[in-house]
């Protein structure tokens, strides 16, 4: 699979969005992000935004290191962009149409799993990893209706998640 050495993508943490560049060094922005092991990530030609105003840039850096454990999730606009290297061998047998809360956002989008019987409680307490990667994603501010995003990949930090569900109808 053929990939660019730049990804752009948004970054929505604590009430502000970052649109930047992830450059490709070694590590995919998805290895990137789920590693634990490191704390920051850098980006590229970074342009703030308050969430409530997302057309207004706040301020522009050239370069931005960025607190993973802040992050409330990352929007990608092309699926390899988002995935880690192991996914891109597969994702899962299964789809569940999910649908979770964030802070100031609310997203829905589809998660790919291994057992066909999803159990919400299960997966975030022992399969799901620091981040989870949601599939095909809108995202609907919970400040303004009008304020939409969609992604083809959705890297979400479980920790800053407040409500998990299964979308029905």
């Amino acid at each position: 699979m053929q990939r660019s050495n730049r990804i752009i993508a948004e970054f929505f943490a604590q009430g502000y969005r970052v649109s930047g560049t992830y450059v490709i060094t070694k590590r995919f922005l998805a290895d990137e992000i789920y590693d634990p092991t490191t704390n920051y990530f850098l980006l590229e030609e970074a342009y703030l935004s308050p969430i409530i105003d997302p057309a207004r840039i706040s301020a522009y850096y050239a370069l931005a290191l960025f607190d993973k454990s802040t992050l409330d999730f990352v929007l990608t606009v092309d699926k390899k962009d988002g995935l880690r290297r192991d996914q891109l061998y597969g994702m899962g047998n299964y789809q569940v149409p999910i649908f979770l809360t964030v802070p100031f956002f609310e997203i829905s989008g589809t998660l790919f799993v291994i057992n066909k019987n999803f159990n919400p409680r299960l997966y975030l307490s022992t399969e799901a990893g620091i981040f989870i990667t949601l599939v095909d994603v809108n995202v609907r501010s919970t400040f303004n209706p009008d304020i939409n995003y969609q992604g083809a990949i959705a890297l979400i930090n479980r920790a800053h998640i407040s409500f998990f569900g299964e979308k029905t109808g």
